[in-house]
């Protein structure tokens, strides 16, 4: 069985695994990630070497900005070093193997529709909780983009009456209601204060551990003793909730994921949905809206690297269609 390198590029480390075509996950690990360009590029090419000749190709989720196809980083997000480099053409040229990269939400929320919570979702949301805040939207099993959403008939209109969606045509408080809750969506993205890894180190800080420790917080906050670190949690759970409803004036969605490694927290899914739930009750531009189911991704840490297989087995197909067209079969 053919196996294959899927690596996962965040802001804080590199995370990898093999894969088989059955998408099961072997020989994983990690490292930090470096802080410059010619690091990264020495970290990523030596943990391609290490597996060459066991792997039938390369997989790569990544922050920022990117060509799906070409695998070109316009924009490299939390890993600024990253802007306009051609990175799938670099590593095809270096190994002689194919690759294929794309936008780490990206990865998680195609792992998500294809085998996970969002499979067969007309319309769906990841949020990935990580370094960032990182957000994918899904139809039927594959990923939405800007350029599908009126096709697929997934936003909201103001002449709609539909379950999930607004209910009345927009009165001015209801317009004045949009504008405060897309500002403070803005403001919490602005200022990273979705930041899973923000928020595990702030807390640990405020615990007096000495290294940040995201299962000690967590212990923490399920013992329910320290009143100033609940109320903290519940603050960080708010702004993904707020998230959450800027998402759901725009797009008639029918359910929400919680993706990255804090997922796996129960505790963090039941307070978003009931940060959540308070505030729709609150927003005079929802107060008719339909709550939204909220659950953790199916593949938590791991669906970023499903997900980058799952585009490398999408676009290999379609690069195998397009040369037997070309030339005929081989």
């Amino acid at each position: 069985m053919k196996k294959f390198l899927t690596i996962d590029i965040g802001g804080s480390f590199i995370k990898h695994a093999l894969i088989d075509d059955k998408e099961v996950l072997t020989q994983s690990g990690e490292s930090p990630t470096p802080n410059t360009m010619e690091d990264f590029l020495a970290v990523l090419e030596k943990l391609i070497a290490s597996y060459q000749e066991q792997i039938s190709g390369v997989c790569i989720a990544c922050p920022g900005q990117i060509n799906a196809r070409t695998g070109f980083i316009h924009k490299g997000g939390l890993l600024s070093y990253l802007k306009s480099f051609p990175l799938k053409q670099f590593l095809t040229d270096r190994f002689s193997l194919p690759v294929s990269v794309i936008n780490d939400a990206n990865a998680a929320g195609l792992a998500e529709a294809q085998h996970g919570e969002l499979a067969d979702c007309r319309c769906g949301a990841v949020l990935v909780l990580g370094t960032g805040v990182g957000l994918a939207l899904v139809s039927h099993g594959d990923l939405l983009s800007a350029k599908n959403f009126a096709a697929a008939d997934i936003l909201i209109k103001e002449d709609k009456k539909e379950e999930g969606g607004f209910k009345e045509k927009f009165s001015t408080d209801i317009i004045s209601s949009l504008f405060n809750l897309h500002l403070k969506g803005l403001e919490s993205l602005w200022d990273n204060k979705g930041s899973a890894v923000q928020f595990i180190k702030e807390s640990s800080a405020y615990l007096g551990l000495a290294d940040e420790d995201g299962r000690a917080v967590f212990q923490a906050l399920n013992d329910n003793k320290d009143a100033e670190l609940h109320k903290r949690f519940e603050t960080y759970c708010r702004e993904i909730a707020y998230l959450i409803l800027n998402l759901q004036s725009i797009f008639r969605l029918e359910l929400v994921a919680i993706g990255g490694g804090i997922s796996s927290q129960p505790l963090l899914i039941k307070e978003i949905d009931r940060q959540y739930r308070d505030l729709l009750s609150k927003e005079a531009a929802l107060s008719l809206s339909a709550a939204l189911p909220i659950r953790a991704c199916r593949y938590h840490n791991e669906a970023n690297l499903i997900g980058a297989f799952c585009h490398f087995k999408k676009q290999d197909t379609k690069e195998r269609g397009f040369k037997s067209f070309l030339f005929g079969p081989d």
